[in-house]
């Protein structure tokens, strides 16, 4: 048996929602009620939290480390409990009693939505300053807040759940067919027989229609007043947008001349489901009495909106990514140190630890992120990108950390969330972590540490449950020793490194990848062999060619190829001009063995650089004839040719990507 627990402010609103719940789910769920100055003494079990306003959601959650799904309760005035104030004179000037101002603003602007504006309210809550002292007193649910005695005092009682709330839990719980059937006909039933009980001394009949209008309207289900002929006498609009058929053209109309189904349906007050214009309605009728002649109640709904109803409530603030997210599969390689690294990223994705992939661009970063969190417990949830280089450093903070009201100018009403709170459960992946400002790693530090954020503008942090994994095109130790990368961060991204493979490297992939995409651009099929393609001397090419960009560069050139294919084999014009020339400009660099191999000890020592002493000293270790003053000479040789580059302020020098090009070459 599911359990909901219900945390509220007061004894009155607990009992309330709590009779509301039992009401609608009978026996089959068990509720436990929970005041909020009781919370952190008992031990928390369930499967839904449901707190019954957002004050004590707030409250609650800033301390709350359990891992327990929430939901915060919409609530609206209850229509059974409002007789009296709809027998209030008109213009009167009345004091709305509540238990925050949020809750007292929100109960005056339910009661003027329901069409009870024909009295002034003013707003009275624990905490208010100054208040304005009335005669009348109305209070749902909250009498001993009154700031003084009163002799009249009207208790329209504890708001109730709205419709779409109901829908949020059994949806949650996944229990929606414990739903006591007709459940929304009965809510509207309520609301009309209170409508039509107005005392019609105070006001008049047309007031009352545009109440009982203005309510059905607000409902998001069709509704039709049938009288005993099954002629329609009242509809709201959204039966005009499910039928498509404006008021005039239904009302007086035989309703099943809309529906395919039989009088006696209507007259065995049964519900059933249809199609109308291709989507599944269900429709519920119950008898009813209109001026003491029987009519029926009907109510139409789409069976998919009810369905999704209370996740898109619930989630109204998230701006869910709905695209197919790429699995290990997608990682296309039959190269076996390719296959290695991902046999390890598929172990790491078992963990939560953060991981670091390192990686030159085009070699599948993101894919192997995107790969790790669909292999994760974390899947169901949401896995959010993040390019660090594309969001400018001023904003940086308020898009991942969020902010709060009046943070700063052109902050939004209400504050806004950051992606990590969006995310919560989640996945991050932090693209480009290198181009990251100092400022941020202090902060993006902290959120690794403690599992918490604070958004910009507020003085409490909220935790979050988020997994990070970081990548980054660059060498990050030697951004830590040029100060522009904090080494503590370093380490805690690294705690699972991930290096990928690039295609240079992956020689046995290339005619892979070739075919793969040609299938995806030419047409499945359409070319049965490589060697269909292309020259024999092009293929040779493409195999030898270091591929700057990796996959990524192979994937654009087979889209230009396929736009200029002429059904013939294609040579060595058809390959981008860029290609050739840098494959040219390399094999010009003509190197001894002795220079080869004082680049290739430079390219092993680029991490911290590398002097021409060190490099004499290693020489000799190996029993190599090279003397200090030769590698000086070499060294001198190879800087003008831009194959290595001094390491900044520092001693020593790096490899540049020519240099590393050059060595690629020469293997």
């Amino acid at each position: 048996m599911k359990k909901l627990i219900i945390v509220s402010g007061g004894k009155c609103t607990e009992e309330e929602v709590a009779r509301q719940i039992r009401s609608l789910l009978g026996e089959n769920i068990y509720v436990e009620t929970i005041l909020m100055t009781e919370f952190f003494q008992k031990d928390i079990e369930g499967d839904l939290l449901l707190f019954t306003s957002e004050l004590v959601a707030k409250l609650i959650l800033k301390h709350l480390n359990i891992e327990i799904p929430y939901l915060i309760a919409s609530r609206v005035i209850n229509h059974r409990n409002i007789r009296e104030v709809i027998s209030i004179p008109e213009g009167t000037e009345v004091l709305l009693v509540n238990d925050s101002q949020s809750s007292a603003l929100e109960a005056i602007e339910q009661l003027n939505e329901i069409g009870l504006n024909h009295i002034k309210y003013y707003p009275f809550y624990p905490g208010c300053g100054s208040y304005s002292k009335q005669e009348i007193v109305i209070t749902p649910g909250e009498v001993e807040l009154a700031p003084y005695t009163v002799n009249n005092i009207i208790n329209i009682g504890s708001r109730i759940l709205d419709i779409r709330t109901i829908h949020e839990i059994v949806s949650e719980l996944q229990i929606e067919e414990l739903l006591k059937e007709s459940f929304v006909t009965e809510y509207i039933r309520d609301i009309v027989e209170i409508s039509r009980s107005i005392d019609v001394s105070r006001r008049n009949a047309l007031e009352s229609e545009k109440m009982l209008e203005t309510i059905l309207n607000s409902v998001e289900h069709g509704i039709a007043f049938v009288d005993d002929s099954g002629m329609m006498i009242s509809v709201n609009s959204k039966l005009e947008s499910i039928l498509g058929k404006k008021k005039k053209d239904l009302l007086t109309k035989e309703f099943l001349q809309f529906m395919e189904s039989s009088e006696a349906i209507l007259k065995d007050h049964k519900s059933w489901i249809t199609e109308l214009e291709g989507r599944e309605v269900l429709v519920e009728t119950r008898q009813v009495n209109f001026d003491k002649r029987l009519g029926y109640l009907i109510t139409v709904s789409y069976t998919d909106k009810i369905s999704k109803l209370g996740h898109k409530i619930r989630r109204n603030y998230e701006k869910r990514i709905n695209r197919k997210l790429y699995t290990f599969d997608d990682y296309l390689s039959i190269n076996s140190e390719a296959k290695q690294v991902l046999k390890r990223a598929e172990k790491f994705s078992k963990t939560d630890a953060t991981i670091l992939i390192q990686g030159e661009n085009g070699t599948g970063k993101e894919i192997l992120a995107q790969a790790i969190h669909m292999n994760s417990y974390r899947r169901k949830n949401l896995f959010i990108p993040i390019n660090i280089a594309a969001i400018s450093p001023s904003l940086l903070e308020s898009e991942l950390f969020g902010y709060e009201e009046g943070a700063f100018t052109g902050a939004i009403k209400g504050g806004k969330m950051g992606l990590f709170e969006i995310a919560n459960g989640g996945t991050i992946f932090i693209d480009e972590i290198g181009d990251a400002p100092l400022d941020f790693q202090v902060k993006l530090l902290r959120v690794l540490e403690e599992k918490r954020i604070r958004r910009v503008g507020a003085l409490e942090e909220i935790p979050v449950d988020v997994r990070i994994i970081a990548a980054t095109n660059k060498n990050l130790l030697k951004l830590v020793d040029e100060e522009s990368f904090r080494e503590d961060l370093f380490f805690r991204l690294n705690i699972l490194p991930l290096k990928t493979v690039p295609l240079r490297k992956r020689r046995d992939d290339i005619k892979y990848l070739l075919m793969h995409f040609i299938d995806i651009n030419f047409g499945k099929g359409k070319i049965q062999s490589i060697e269909e393609l292309f020259e024999k001397e092009v293929l040779e090419f493409l195999e030898n060619y270091k591929w700057r960009g990796n996959v990524r560069e192979l994937i654009n050139l087979v889209e230009y190829l396929s736009l200029i294919y002429e059904e013939k084999r294609f040579d060595s014009s058809a390959l981008h001009y860029y290609m050739l020339d840098n494959h040219k400009e390399e094999e010009r660099v003509i190197l001894d063995t002795d220079e080869l191999w004082v680049l290739g000890q430079i390219d092993k020592n680029s991490d911290g650089g590398i002097g021409r002493t060190t490099l004499a000293y290693i020489a000799k270790k190996q029993n190599k004839d090279i003397g200090e003053g030769k590698i000086r000479r070499i060294i001198k040789k190879i800087h003008e040719m831009n194959l290595i580059e001094a390491q900044g302020n520092k001693k020593g020098c790096i490899i540049t990507k020519k240099g590393n090009r050059v060595l690629e070459y020469y293997k």
